[in-house]
């Protein structure tokens, strides 16, 4: 009984993480949810390391902040990584994404970028974006696209301007 359940947990999964063959309609599903736990994750740890970088509350015990600076000193060098680089880079791509198709989902509930209503004919196609919708979509992802090529040339200098 329990192989039933992980095989349809695994199933369910396949279809929300892995969106190949369905349309824009998935994909900025899917994208929006990644991006909106990655963001979440990425505060959390911000957060931590800000706090180490502060010292936390042990710091302000020990005069004259020798141990604040120590701990700054360490946290630099850690971050000193071009893998951080490039994980801000993929960051600013989501947090762009994540706006803009956020404001792409409130013009929506809204009503204000919904399509007006078809009669269902065979062949049925289900259209659950209007063309504004699909325009702010891919808005979105322009703007993203442009957010970590930004990042990239201000981490890694890609563009020779």
């Amino acid at each position: 009984m329990a192989g039933v359940g992980v095989s349809v947990v695994v199933n369910a999964l396949k279809t929300w993480l892995i969106p190949l063959r369905y349309g824009v309609e998935r994909w900025s599903y899917t994208l929006q949810r990644v991006s909106g736990v990655a963001i979440t994750l990425y505060f959390v740890a911000h957060v931590v390391e800000t706090g180490n970088v502060v010292g936390g509350a042990g710091v302000w015990s020990v005069p004259p902040y020798e141990f604040a600076e120590m701990v700054w000193n360490e946290t630099k060098t850690f971050l000193a990584n071009p893998l951080f680089d490039a994980g801000l880079a993929l960051l600013a791509f989501m947090i762009f994404f994540h706006t803009v198709n956020g404001v792409r989902l409130v013009l929506a509930h809204f009503g204000i970028i919904l399509g007006k209503p078809t009669r269902p004919e065979y062949p049925y196609r289900a259209a659950s974006m209007s063309k504004a919708q699909r325009g702010v979509f891919w808005l979105s992802v322009l703007l993203a696209v442009a957010a970590m090529v930004y990042a990239l040339d201000v981490f890694f200098k890609v563009l020779q301007l």
